[in-house]
């Protein structure tokens, strides 16, 4: 395994900027780089790795499958989340395209609108037998 006094000790090199080790001590974090449409290279964010190297006996022995496939071991590596799946469901289909905050304001529109619907059913069921009942209550 590739940790971190084996890569100070023998891999790093005079001048070169050291890898950032995370606590464990046996992974690291790889600077990923591009140019920009300047020429200039900029730094894009970092991936996580872990180097392990095995005699070929151990690793007959102890196979991993490629990706996700069986036996998914070392590291184990869970299915993606996040991924669009068709539904013909239209609710389902909503939460999967609409985000969570977009989806609360919808839902606030819709309750402000079925509140003012019933108000205004309200009234009109309402607002007749109101007058009714002044106008009554002036002939009386």
């Amino acid at each position: 395994m590739i940790n971190k006094k084996y890569y100070e000790g023998y891999l790093l090199k005079e001048g070169d900027k050291p890898f950032e080790f995370k606590e464990d001590g046996n992974s690291f974090f790889i600077p990923m780089n591009s140019k920009s449409d300047k020429g200039k290279f900029e730094e894009n964010g970092f991936v996580r790795v872990q180097i392990e190297i095995v005699p070929k006996d151990y690793a007959e022995k102890n196979a991993v499958g490629n990706a996700r496939e069986e036996p998914n071991a070392n590291p184990f590596l869970p299915p993606p989340i996040g991924r669009l799946s068709f539904s013909l469901n239209p609710c389902v289909m909503f939460q999967q395209l609409v985000g969570p905050a977009m989806r609360r304001k919808i839902y606030c529109w819709c309750c402000i609108i079925c509140c003012c619907a019933l108000c205004i059913m309200l009234s009109i069921f309402v607002l007749p037998s109101v007058i009714g009942t002044v106008v009554a209550g002036w002939f009386t």
